[in-house]
Formats: structure tokens, C-alpha cells, sequence
């Protein structure tokens, strides 16, 4: 049996080509992929994805960052919150803190 086709268009082809290339959209892209599962168990919460793999959870999502940045330092991850309409919430890096 053949695999499915997948047609996009050429800017979601270059949208999806810059998340591979880019730590934190791959990121995004592993927890877009793992969603519907992730609501099934977690939906509410904020879930926490590096290196592809979904790392910690928590209802508040600046406790889940903070631990995340003393855990992980500097290095990319992504916080997304399972909801049945997803929202975009920006948390600033530590450089911009300071």
C-alpha cells in the first residue's frame, strides 16, 4: 500500500522547510505532531518539547519556563499550552530580562 500524498503550496513548503532548519521550530514541530495525544492526557496544561521530545508539563507556564531555563540554560525549547483552541503567548528570553 502507498504512503499518502501531501500537497502544499510553495510558502508552506518554505514555512515548513525554515521550522526544520530553526531549533525552536522543530520544536513547534514535534509538539504540533504530538498534539492530539498530548490533549488526551495533558489538555489544560503547558507542555514543554526539546530535542523533539516533550520534557516536563505544568499548569502555569512561567514556572514551567523557569525550570526549563535553569535546566536547559540557553538552549532552545518550546512551551505550548494544550487547548482545544490553541493561542499564541509570548515569554521573553533571559537576555531581554536583564
Amino acid at each position: 500500500m502507498s504512503k499518502p500524498k501531501i500537497v502544499v503550496t510553495k510558502s508552506q513548503a518554505k514555512d515548513l522547510s525554515e521550522r526544520n532548519e530553526s531549533p525552536l521550530g522543530a520544536e513547534e514541530l514535534a509538539f504540533r505532531r504530538q498534539r492530539p495525544q498530548l490533549m488526551k492526557r495533558y489538555a489544560g496544561q503547558y507542555v514543554a518539547f526539546y530535542r523533539g521530545r516533550l520534557i516536563d508539563r505544568d499548569k502555569d507556564d512561567e514556572a514551567l519556563a523557569a525550570r526549563l531555563i535553569q535546566k536547559l540554560g540557553d538552549a532552545a525549547f518550546y512551551i505550548g499550552r494544550l487547548e482545544e483552541t490553541p493561542s499564541i503567548s509570548e515569554v521573553p528570553s533571559p537576555e531581554l530580562a536583564n
